[in-house]
């Protein structure tokens, strides 16, 4: 009988692993916003000095991406970069609605092109629960 109880006591234990979160992606353009819970994600600007395609380049360079982040009538200012940063990451955790997530820069698009400056950039994001 208690081999029977220890048996059912691991399955139930044993079931209870934690699933990971799906992540959720997001595109923005400039002026953009995405509601996430009772929150707002605003993209505010990007700085891109990435070494355009058939240039000749000293440097990879990098581009960063600058959003608001509004919770409760709080303003965070975020800024996630890609390729050369210095001291800057791609990823950041921020806090919704009392839950942590990871804001994790994907990709800006598109690529810089030599004697092409009308580009409408969009940077996509990808925020997973941790």
């Amino acid at each position: 009988m208690k081999n029977l109880i220890s048996f059912f006591i691991l399955l139930a234990v044993s079931g209870c692993k934690k699933t990971p979160e799906t992540p959720a992606n997001y595109d923005f353009k400039i002026n953009t916003s995405r509601s996430i819970g009772t929150s707002t994600l605003v993209l505010k600007s990007i700085r891109d000095s990435r070494c355009p395609i058939n240039a000749d380049c000293i440097s990879a360079g990098g581009v960063q991406a600058f959003f608001k982040l509004t919770t409760d009538n709080t303003d965070r200012e975020i800024t996630l970069c890609k390729g050369v940063c210095g001291p800057l990451e791609s990823s950041t955790t921020i806090k919704i609605d009392g839950i942590n997530y990871s804001l994790k820069l994907i990709n800006v698009t598109p690529y810089p092109q030599l004697q092409k400056s009308d580009n409408t950039q969009t940077v996509k994001v990808e925020l997973t629960r941790t």
